[in-house]
């Protein structure tokens, strides 16, 4: 039996532990202890195996420091699932934790939203005059991009989490993850004309589309267009 198998296994005998049949509930926690012995199993590592981690396929340039409208997306997918998330240096991407169902669908919400703001900042920077400096529509563009999640956000709304859930989250980085430092982006430099492009950004984050998940989640983060 592999160790995903007995996690589930123990998980549904936890459960008939509590049945209000003592004997059932009896038998399930006497077998329950006996899988956890069997397997070197604690109730620390019962517990932590509800937390998922789920990476999202969509990786942006940057390897080591991200721009700050992509932490700022990354932060915002983590308030409307309850779910946190990390970095991974070197590699460029992006990480979430928490209930599996949930840090799954997080996942899945920053591979479409990051392939539509990819979209939408590239679009915007076409549109720039050649003759400008480059610098200048960078700086442009991660304004426009910063506007872009801002109406996204303004169409979700956070998942409060319950304090024992907290504590596993915290509970899972001090195990899984080990010590992590504050994820902080590279701020979008000012520039001419770069709050202009922070309320055009606003005006194309409107039209952010999520569509339901494979996994046929039915709470969808992000859906239609907002009014202005």
């Amino acid at each position: 039996m592999s160790q995903k198998s007995v996690m589930e296994r123990l998980k549904k005998l936890m459960a008939l532990s509590k049945s209000g049949n003592p004997h059932e509930a009896a038998a399930a926690l006497a077998r329950a202890q006996q899988l956890m012995q069997e397997h070197q199993i604690t109730e620390d590592d019962l517990v932590l195996s509800n937390v998922g981690e789920f990476a999202c396929r969509f990786t942006w340039g940057a390897k080591s420091r991200p721009a700050r409208y992509q932490t700022r997306l990354w932060s915002m997918i983590n308030g409307v699932f309850g779910v946190r998330s990390v970095f991974m240096v070197g590699t460029g991407q992006i990480r979430f934790y928490g209930l599996s169902s949930r840090a799954e669908l997080a996942a899945y919400t920053c591979n479409v939203l990051s392939r539509q703001l990819r979209q939408a900042r590239s679009d915007f920077l076409r549109a720039q005059n050649k003759r400008i400096k480059r610098t200048t529509k960078i700086s442009r563009a991660d304004n426009f991009a910063e506007g872009w999640i801002l109406a996204v956000r303004s169409k979700a709304q956070n998942l409060t989490i319950p304090f024992e859930e907290e504590q596993l989250l915290l509970r899972y980085e001090g195990t899984a993850l080990g010590e992590m430092e504050e994820m902080k982006g590279r701020a979008a430099p000012l520039s001419r004309r770069s709050d202009q492009a922070f309320v055009d950004g606003c005006r194309e984050g409107r039209r952010a589309q999520l569509y339901a998940p494979l996994s046929g989640e039915k709470r969808l983060a992000i859906t239609g267009e907002v009014s202005s």
